[in-house]
């Protein structure tokens, strides 16, 4: 199973939901895939794009349990 990690992202830098859509330029519908673990593929550039907003590394957003 994957967590995410990216509602607890958002809170830890002050940016909203609404903010993040227009910085990564993401509808809402993808934005709230991710706030709330609804994502199913994930892309690279996306990964990459989440790492810049949080200057954060990959371990930081999600995380694998079995």
């Amino acid at each position: 199973m994957i967590t995410f990690h990216i509602k607890e992202l958002l809170e830890k830098h002050k940016i909203s939901r609404y903010k993040m859509r227009i910085y990564l330029d993401w509808n809402y519908k993808r934005v709230n895939d991710y706030y709330f673990g609804r994502a199913k593929d994930i892309k690279t550039s996306e990964i990459k794009q989440l790492c810049e907003l949080f200057d954060c590394n990959v371990g930081d957003l999600f995380t694998y349990q079995k």
